[in-house]
């Protein structure tokens, strides 16, 4: 029996130690599960905050690039705009068939300046500058075809701006769906 209490002395304190052990780790676990599971939370808030700054700096760089394609656009058409036009391409002597490669000339060139602003628009708003452009070109072209290349561009001319966009102007269509696009979307 002695043997058997020294046998108790000894592993009594080791379980009374043990268990002691076992209550502050389950302590210790809960504690850094909670930590934890807080750090998770504040790194996907951090995350979130990143993001949203990210989006915010990236809208400051795109409205202005936007607001600005937007108005090269307006620019580019009013720069096609026949009476526009003619006022800069028309030269004192000029005979047909050399205004009416000018135009064309002058309206690709335009056309290719400012075509890389299709990605700042909306598709409805690019169809529309491309429609006017076309509108714009077959005009110059059904015009030209009533004439020999050279008679005077003067004629041409007065051709152009008194058979051209009557009610249905491409251009201020598009002008107007470019205002409305832009109203709508930035």
């Amino acid at each position: 029996m002695s043997e058997l209490i020294e046998l108790l002395k000894v592993i009594l304190p080791a379980i009374v130690i043990l268990f002691v052990v076992y209550i502050m780790m389950r302590e210790f676990t809960k504690q850094n599960s909670k930590q934890l599971n807080y750090l998770s939370e504040e790194q996907q808030l951090i995350k979130v905050k990143i993001a949203n700054e990210q989006k915010a700096n990236s809208k400051k760089i795109s409205i202005p690039l936007k607001f600005q394609a937007y108005e090269r656009m307006v620019l580019f058409l009013e720069r096609i705009n026949p009476s526009n036009l003619l006022t800069r391409v028309l030269k004192t002597k000029m005979r047909v068939g050399s205004l009416h490669s000018s135009l064309l000339a002058t309206i690709r060139e335009e056309y290719e300046h400012n075509m890389s602003q299709q990605i700042y628009l909306s598709d409805t708003s690019w169809e529309l500058v491309k429609t006017a452009k076309e509108e714009v070109v077959r005009l110059i072209n059904s015009s030209a075809s009533k004439f020999n290349s050279e008679d005077d561009a003067t004629v041409y001319a007065q051709e152009i701006i008194t058979n051209g966009f009557n009610n249905n102007n491409p251009i201020d269509k598009a002008l107007l769906g470019l205002k409305e696009d832009i109203r709508e979307n930035l």
